[in-house]
């Protein structure tokens, strides 16, 4: 039986197996940005740890709020750019920088076949050039720059097949949208969907990295596509000084490639020969419908950028209709453009983009992620609606109270051109995609950068200083929040970020989720939280467990968690519980007041009441892997982690 490009790219980097946690991995990159990076920064200075595994394997850039919108943000890049400085780390600062996920394929800082994570969940964008690339929460950020592995928990391998003729004014945004609707916002949850099919293979790679972005909003550990002459010709710039030719590049990296038999877990079949413009139309990019049955909507806001939509083809696409279609944007409506790397903007300028779009009536920022987390250049006030390119329409995501439509860039371009939701014609997309076609192809451009011999540290005795952390007592009260899907953004809104300080948080959990203000004082007062399913969807962000944590809840039970978060809590020493639907609706129905885990048993206990028929005790075992329970014992995987290493490099 063959091998899939999951399993070739683990078993070269599998260094060690944990028990009931999964494979220890070798990481050939980490990506560093001043949001997740400043905490992970300061604890390890605090716990005297702050060493690099390899400084040419790690990158680090601004990219979330560029440049700083005020003292909190600008101290979350001094944090970034100091400590950089200090380790002899490439950064790229204001100026020189970009969206991450657009900039780290641009500068060549991704190969087929190599290993990366990130303290960003859209890290599986590089998935897209043959890799296994992976978004973590800071505190695996943290051990993964300090030692240079990351724990892989077991993954499924779903193939994603698209086939059939792409219509002219269906993009790929439309395609991963579709897939999301189709198999649902946890449908890949532990999994990796590997893309493939005709459309894949006929796509660039810009198309490529926007279909691998968004494989997370299905709950996806990565996305990833084979590697073809298109891979090698997007990176041959990084590439060229190794190699006497893309064929020989080519030749190597295909080897990456899974074999034609193969073994999935699921294949999934989507022909697109019929399919139509897409548009999320309620807060989740599951919830997905034709652009017809929107139309005619009012429109306060359009945004066209973000590491999803933001690259040269994305905004070729878009200001060839805006010129098709007039040149000037409706007067009632707000349209910001975004490159996505300096270099993107700069050949936009160099093509007339930026003309179009700055004639149009549209506002042009330079690189930033800012509006597509609602933290700076274009957040929507209440009630507002905006139609984005970006990648998520969580509540309250680019402003709280606001409705955010995710859509192509085609759409989004013509629905500022209309000034309500309108489907892109056809026939105007055929024009505008041969044009496009006809332009440069996007390559990499890395920077004169020269690796440096690194030594390894001194794993065993750092981690002699390093000790065990607090393991928490996690009986107590109950607070119940009978609600589906909460994500991260409603667990701790994206507006505080650039805070450092963890207490912080706790003051702002759960602001955006769905609690009275009444009920909000018994959430401090309690230390289980029962809540619906697929809980922290989202972002990578570890703010969210700093949250519940800084406000006093230690465990969370519901039916099923988002891969990241469920990692995040237990590297908190936190716990996640999860319990079949039918037992969290007993829950929720029943509410008991208290609820006793006994970690060393592995048991959970609480008593239904009910009334006349009496009180009923539950016992049950705690669903709870010698992996995680380590780790709670522990305090957090620091130390874990660095022992680990020590036990590795012996």
């Amino acid at each position: 039986m063959g091998l899939t490009m999951y399993d070739k790219i683990t078993g070269k980097h599998t260094k060690d197996a944990i028990f009931g946690g999964g494979d220890v991995l070798e990481l050939d990159w980490v990506w560093c940005h001043e949001i997740t990076t400043p905490n992970a920064i300061l604890d390890a200075r605090k716990r005297g740890c702050d060493v690099v595994f390899d400084r040419n394997k790690v990158k680090a850039m601004i990219d979330h709020v560029n440049p700083a919108k005020d003292t909190a943000s600008a101290i979350q890049g001094k944090i970034v750019r100091e400590w950089a400085a200090e380790h002899g780390i490439e950064f790229l600062d204001v100026g020189r920088n970009g969206v991450c996920h657009a900039i780290i394929p641009e500068k060549g800082w991704i190969n087929p076949g190599n290993v990366g994570i990130m303290g960003d969940s859209h890290t599986c964008t590089h998935g897209a050039f043959g890799a296994l690339a992976v978004g973590v929460g800071t505190t695996e950020l943290q051990n993964g720059i300090a030692t240079g592995l990351w724990i892989c928990p077991e993954q499924q391998v779903i193939r994603v097949n698209f086939t059939g003729k792409l219509p002219w004014n269906v993009f790929a945004k439309d395609l991963i949208l579709r897939l999301i609707k189709q198999i649902g916002v946890k449908g890949a949850t532990n999994a990796v969907l590997e893309f493939g099919g005709n459309v894949i293979s006929e796509m660039n790679m810009e198309g490529r990295m926007t279909i691998a972005n968004m494989a997370v909003e299905a709950g996806a550990t990565s996305g990833m596509m084979l590697v073809d002459e298109k891979t090698i010709r997007y990176l041959w710039p990084s590439l060229k000084e190794r190699y006497r030719d893309q064929e020989a590049a080519l030749d190597n990296f295909s080897s990456w490639n899974s074999d034609l038999d193969a073994k999935y877990f699921k294949v999934i079949d989507v022909d697109v020969t019929d399919m139509v413009p897409a548009i999320t139309y309620n807060y989740s990019p599951g919830e997905v419908a034709d652009v017809k049955s929107l139309e005619g909507r009012k429109v306060n806001q359009v945004y066209i950028g973000s590491c999803t939509n933001g690259r040269i083809s994305d905004l070729r696409i878009a200001a060839s209709i805006i010129k098709f279609l007039g040149g000037k944007i409706d007067s009632n409506v707000r349209c910001v453009v975004v490159p996505a790397t300096q270099l993107v903007y700069e050949q936009a300028l160099k093509e007339g983009l930026i003309e179009t779009f700055v004639k149009a009536g549209c506002f042009v920022s330079g690189p930033t992620c800012g509006a597509c987390l609602g933290m700076s250049c274009g957040v929507i006030a209440p009630e507002e609606v905006c139609v984005s390119t970006t990648n998520r329409n969580f509540p309250g995501r680019m402003g709280k109270d606001g409705m955010v439509h995710l859509v192509s860039p085609a759409t989004a371009a013509t629905t500022a051109m209309e000034g309500v939701i309108t489907e892109p014609d056809n026939e105007l997309c055929r024009v505008a995609v041969d044009d496009e076609a006809q332009l440069p192809v996007f390559r990499a451009c890395p920077t004169d950068w020269k690796n440096v011999p690194a030594s390894k540290p001194d794993y065993a005795k750092l981690f002699q200083g390093i000790g065990s952390g607090t393991v928490r007592d996690f009986s107590g009260e109950v607070f119940y929040l009978p609600a589906d899907n909460v994500d991260t953004d409603q667990i701790i809104p994206a507006k505080y970020l650039n805070e450092t300080k963890k207490e912080v948080f706790g003051q702002h959990c759960l602001e955006d989720a769905p609690i009275s203000p009444a009920d909000r004082p018994k959430l401090y007062q309690s230390k289980i939280l029962v809540v619906g399913d697929n809980f922290g969807c989202g972002s990578s962000r570890e703010h969210a467990p700093w949250a519940l944590a800084a406000a006093g809840i230690r465990c969370v039970i519901a039916p099923s968690f988002a891969r990241i978060f469920r990692e995040n809590m237990f590297a908190n020493g936190l716990l996640c519980i999860p319990l079949d639907k039918e037992t969290v609706d007993g829950l929720m129905k029943s509410r008991p007041e208290k609820i006793s885990i006994d970690l060393e048993k592995e048991l959970i206990r609480w008593t239904h009441k009910k009334g006349k028929e009496g009180d009923s005790p539950v016992c049950d075992t705690l669903p709870i892997s010698e992996y995680h329970k380590g780790l709670v014992e522990s305090g957090d995987s620091v130390g874990f982690m660095f022992k680990l290493a020590a036990e590795l490099a012996a």
